[in-house]
């Protein structure tokens, strides 16, 4: 289980690191391989955690619905936990 507050970097995007071919660029998250950020909430049933990115998902041109700005739901299959 990944700890609130841990620095990752997204590995993968639902477990892939190719975006299907027919992807919508608005939902191409494909786009975030390799994007820091923090865990702010913890994980959930479905396996996922809500990562804050520390740079702007928006101006990647990706949906970014989340209460908390700049953050999405992750797989955690899809993170890699950086060191302090």
């Amino acid at each position: 289980m990944l700890e609130l507050g841990a620095k990752v970097k997204l590995k993968t995007f639902n477990n892939t690191s190719l975006a299907p071919e027919d992807c919508d660029q608005s939902e191409n998250y494909w786009l975030l391989i390799g994007e820091t950020g923090t865990i702010k909430k913890p994980e959930n049933n479905r396996s996922r955690v809500l990562v804050q990115f520390d740079n702007s998902v928006e101006s990647k041109g990706l949906h970014c619905h989340n209460e908390i700005v700049n953050s999405l739901l992750i797989l955690t299959t899809d993170l890699e936990v950086l060191n302090a």
